[in-house]
């Protein structure tokens, strides 16, 4: 295996959270390999590293709904977050407080909040965090989900590439793949104003 699939295979590990808590009591047994696949992966993808968590500078929150057929899916806590180390015990979802690196662009929950965060400001986009979670966007699909992809964005459909959708403070972001759904307003904690 590559390199750069190793790369993006422990990437898309990472990002399933439920599964990656199991794994969390067994990081005693880090061997120097992992430790060498944590620093490929924190090179930067799309033109955007992984590093400590950027304090001050830029720091906006987008959210993004994805509907398949009228179906609800989540976005899940932990993309573009390598290595969560603590997991909030007060929440009864999984709320990634810490981590060995962090993208620009992650997730820290399952409420599809995006955190966009850069030491000044950043022009970021719907398809770098794809990228970042390491799934396809594209008209015709969203992560492994296919058919028509209709966009909204703050509740106007847009018709252009959605890899292109700007996210920015407050953005709101809608996805249907398939049935269309009407567009739904997030509203948007008072922690995130």
């Amino acid at each position: 295996m590559s390199v750069n699939a190793e790369i993006v295979t422990l990437s898309r590990r990472n990002t399933n959270v439920r599964s990656l808590a199991l794994s969390l009591n067994q990081k005693g047994k880090a061997t120097g390999a992992c430790e060498e696949s944590l620093r490929a992966i924190r090179a930067a993808l799309d033109g955007i590293p992984a590093g400590p968590m950027v304090a001050g500078g830029y720091h906006v929150h987008a959210h993004l709904t994805l509907y398949v057929d009228g179906t609800e899916m989540w976005v899940p806590a932990g993309v573009g977050v390598l290595h969560p180390v603590v997991l909030d015990p007060d929440h009864p979802d999984p709320v990634i407080t810490a981590a060995k690196a962090f993208y620009w662009l992650h997730t820290h929950d399952e409420s599809g909040v995006i955190h966009a965060e850069a030491p000044q400001k950043h022009d970021f986009t719907l398809g770098q965090f794809f990228d970042i979670w390491g799934q396809p966007l594209s008209r015709h699909e969203v992560g492994p989900a296919k058919g028509d992809v209709t966009v909204s964005v703050d509740g106007k459909r847009y018709d252009g590439d959605p890899r292109k959708v700007r996210i920015g403070d407050h953005v709101q972001i809608q996805l249907n793949v398939g049935r269309d759904v009407p567009f739904v307003p997030y509203d948007f904690p008072p922690r995130f104003g």
